[in-house]
């Protein structure tokens, strides 16, 4: 696991703090409770759906539920045989057997069965949806009645779309084929909410067995009426809103189980007496709060009501959190801050803004790249806020921090090199560059600052774009708007594919347009490479390919804080200070490892 840097926080550049607001704080006993507050609020405890994803949920889901494997910092699948095994029983065609341990139990006392792998395949694979969401610039859904009226999980996996057939099952194992071999089929499918809940809520059958059964009979017969009600609870009733209102139904296989949910504000959650595996809960009670801005959590920390705190990292808050007595500090990195640079936008680096030449728009590329100041954007930028931050030289971290290897080491810009690719390539006309990037962000607005004045030296004009339809909606859907865009690359759940989907030609993620025969070449096999130290050796030929064509290049891991408070034993009105907290990494994909100090286990 990472571990964090404990430092002093004099001397540090000025940068701006986050505002907000703040809620009522919660007053539990503070006997056997402990208090953490993080920056982003929780949103579902379905984790299939795009808010179930979102770091504010998966920072709770990843205490509340267990789980076949996790995913580590690097990508690697993390099995926990407590809960049951996988098996690749085949590789032609794949095939792969879930065998549920006697272990697994949901909180309410009901066993997880096939019945809950098997909705989430009915779910994730796509296989029994007859209608698809349409979405507006943001992203927003603009058919939810006909999602409603219709079968529509919404949910499909690019692992499990290959997963056509419906999977057998025998006892406590369930055997899933794939038409096409999948590089993450060790982390495609797992259980994710539970079958007899659903089948209580949307089919109003009472007993857990029979509701269960009741959900493996519409899928296994395809009952439309009974899965387009499956189908929408399964959506929509795991939500924070849902949640608030019917908490018992957030029935969970982790240490943890959600006792309270206030949307916006904080969710708690208690030990779960039913939980057998080998990390119970540390603690009767953890509160994960998101109502306090950055400076506020200081506080909070410092008056002894919260015992945790993840705030951004500024000077500000740094400063402060030295002023707290006792006060635990440590700092680390969390996702990678990227250059990526767009190829089919008709701008600054598209092939047809030179003729269709190929060669003279990668030269361009590679060219700007070669002025960024990576070296004094860490020393003077993001150091003072993490002392150990360093060049970031993978480009594929999406699957892990040096996914790929080190294809593009430290230096300084290198100012003399641009000048001659862009001479050698006879680009007399050096274009003007639209960076696309959060500038309310102090920290990228200083990177952007130094990028700008260093590009110049060369000839290049950096500015940054014009907003269409803002940030998120621009960089998917708008690439005649930017030509490059500095933007944090966060861990997928699918490592290998979030590799294919985003740098293959007509990739689903590809929003740079990036095409190049060499990349392609290598990214078919990869996507179907089942062993997966052989798809870890195969990633570092592919970057290769992205860093000789310039397609990105990695600047540094965005900086992040953690502090606890001062230890002491527990008391009617405290509790003494969870030990050995790491930085809170909220860009990973999985967060079960940090919760390791709310575990027993990790004590």
């Amino acid at each position: 696991m990472f571990r964090g840097s404990r430092i002093g926080v004099a001397g540090l550049v000025a940068l701006a703090a986050v505002a907000g607001c703040t809620e009522q704080a919660p007053e539990p006993s503070r006997t056997g409770t402990v208090v953490v507050a993080v920056g982003v609020p929780f949103t579902s405890l379905n984790g299939g759906t795009v808010e179930g994803r979102a770091p504010g949920s998966t920072v709770v889901r990843s205490l509340a539920q267990a789980g076949f494997v996790s995913l580590d910092e690097d990508g690697q699948a993390v099995p926990d045989e407590d809960f049951g095994t996988i098996t690749k029983v085949s590789d032609a065609p794949l095939t792969v057997a879930y065998a549920i341990g006697p272990k697994a139990t949901w909180s309410d006392g009901t066993p997880v069965t096939t019945d809950d792998l098997l909705l989430e395949w009915a779910a994730r694979s796509g296989q029994l949806d007859d209608v698809a969401p349409e979405l507006d610039a943001q992203g927003g859904i603009t058919n939810n009645d006909a999602l409603d009226a219709g079968v529509a999980f919404a949910a499909a996996s690019p692992a499990l779309v290959h997963a056509e057939q419906l999977p057998t099952t025998d006892g406590d194992t369930l055997t899933l084929t794939y038409a096409t071999p999948v590089a993450d089929w060790q982390t495609a499918l797992d259980v994710g909410v539970p079958a007899h809940v659903l089948g209580q809520t949307a089919l109003g059958i009472e007993d857990p067995a029979e509701a269960a059964a009741a959900v493996t009979k519409a899928i296994v017969d395809q009952d439309k009426a009974a899965l387009s009600s499956i189908s929408k609870a399964w959506r929509t009733g795991f939500d924070a809103d849902a949640l608030a209102q019917h908490v018992d139904q957030a029935v969970s296989t982790g240490p943890y189980v959600i006792d309270l949910v206030v949307p916006d504000e904080r969710v708690e959650l208690v030990r779960n007496d039913e939980y057998t595996g080998p990390a119970p809960a540390a603690y009767d009670r953890v509160v994960v709060r998101s109502d306090l801005d950055p400076l506020e959590e200081v506080d909070a920390l410092e008056a002894g009501s919260v015992d945790v705190v993840t705030p951004t990292s500024t000077r500000d808050v740094l400063d402060a959190l030295a002023d707290v007595e006792g006060a635990d500090v440590r700092t680390g990195g969390d996702s990678t801050l990227q250059l990526q640079l767009q190829t089919a936008g008709g701008g600054a680096f598209d092939p047809a803004s030179y003729g269709g030449d190929a060669a003279k728009a990668a030269a361009v590329r590679q060219a700007f790249l070669l002025t960024v100041p990576r070296d004094a954007i860490v020393s003077d930028v993001v150091r003072p806020l993490w002392p150990e931050a360093t060049v970031v030289g993978s480009v594929l971290p999406s699957v892990g921090p040096s996914a790929g290897g080190d294809v593009a080491p430290s230096g300084p810009a290198d100012i003399a090199g641009a000048r001659r690719l862009l001479s050698e390539a006879g680009v007399t006309d050096v274009p003007v560059v639209r960076v696309l990037t959060n500038t309310t962000d102090p920290l990228r607005s200083a990177m952007l600052a130094l990028l700008t004045a260093s590009a110049s030296d060369v000839g290049f004009d950096v500015e940054p774009y014009a907003a269409v339809d803002g940030l998120g909606a621009d960089l998917v859907g708008a690439p005649d708007a930017w030509d490059a865009a500095l933007v944090p690359v966060s861990q997928a759940e699918l490592p290998v594919d979030s590799v294919v989907s985003r740098w293959s030609t007509g990739g689903v993620t590809d929003v740079t347009g990036w095409t190049d025969p060499a990349t392609d070449a290598l990214l078919g096999p990869l996507a179907q490479t089942v062993d997966p130290a052989k798809a870890t050796d195969q990633l570092a030929p592919v970057a290769q390919t992205l860093h000789d064509g310039g397609a990105a290049l990695s600047l540094v891991r965005q900086p992040v804080v953690v502090a606890t408070r001062s230890s002491g034993p527990s008391t009617a009105s405290s509790t003494a200070t969870p030990l050995d907290v790491d930085p809170l990494q909220l860009g990973r994909a999985d967060l079960t490892s940090w919760w390791t100090w709310a575990r027993t286990s990790g004590r």
